[in-house]
């Protein structure tokens, strides 16, 4: 297994997830067999979670929101569960500083604060912060 070259091949892919292997192996003097094979091997060990296209939601009347919560530590896991179980949630993240959680939540502008309002009344979830995404910068 080479970390350096699985380095290489991910630091293309997030710049790029649609970069062809093709034009992945050219790069890195490698075959597409050995760029393929890594790939492989990356979805399989959960290195490689998932790919997405980047979108800029308001232009489709949709709303992205960063959420932090705290949650009460007895109810942590159950709270965690409910929220990856919310068809609007994107993303969750287990998290140390402010927030013991971070999600990332997407839904249309009329109806995200009712969704909101419907993650603060899952059980051991004391407070929600959210923040919108007025633009993304970079």
């Amino acid at each position: 297994m080479d970390k350096s070259l699985d380095s290489k091949i991910i630091s293309m892919l997030m710049l790029d997830g649609r970069a062809p292997i093709s034009s992945m192996a050219k790069r890195l003097s490698v075959s597409k067999g050995t760029v393929r094979n890594r790939l492989l091997h990356l979805s399989k060990s959960h290195t490689i979670v998932g790919y997405k296209a980047r979108v800029r939601l308001g232009k489709l009347g949709m709303e992205e929101v960063l959420i932090g919560f705290d949650i009460a530590p007895e109810r942590y896991i159950a709270a965690i569960d409910s929220l990856k179980r919310k068809d609007f949630i994107r993303e969750v993240y287990r998290t140390t500083g402010d927030h013991v959680a971070i999600a990332v939540a997407i839904a249309g502008s009329e109806e995200i604060e009712r969704r909101l309002s419907e993650l603060s009344r899952i059980e051991g979830i004391r407070h929600v912060y959210p923040s919108f995404v007025q633009e993304t910068v970079k």
